[in-house]
């Protein structure tokens, strides 16, 4: 029996390399209530370790609102939010992007 995946979208955002964005796509177990935060971690730790994002262990509550970033286009929490396939995730796009998902919230 093989093992059910999906695919998220993450938006890729290098200011050192000249600021492009541009989308990339992963492919991830689905596991039942897994979190964007824990797919992303998933990506990190198995398959691109260059992945930049909000990983706030100590909360995961949605208690901090650290990491919310738009998914599917309306803004949510990583935390929070069950991981689905095709999933679309960046950043807010009034923000200064520091790196992938990780941006200045000072600009909001």
């Amino acid at each position: 029996m093989s093992e059910k995946k999906i695919i998220l979208k993450v938006a890729r955002t290098d200011p050192a390399s000249g600021g492009q964005s541009h989308f990339q796509s992963f492919e991830v177990p689905s596991v039942e209530g897994m979190s964007v935060m824990q797919a992303l971690d998933y990506i990190y730790e198995h398959l691109d370790a260059s992945l930049a994002y909000y990983d706030h262990a100590a909360c995961a509550q949605g208690i901090c609102a650290r990491c919310s970033i738009l998914i599917n286009g309306k803004t949510g929490l990583m935390c929070q939010t069950p991981a689905q396939d095709g999933m679309t995730l960046q950043t807010p796009g009034h923000s200064k992007i520091i790196k992938d998902l990780v941006y200045n919230r000072k600009d909001k």
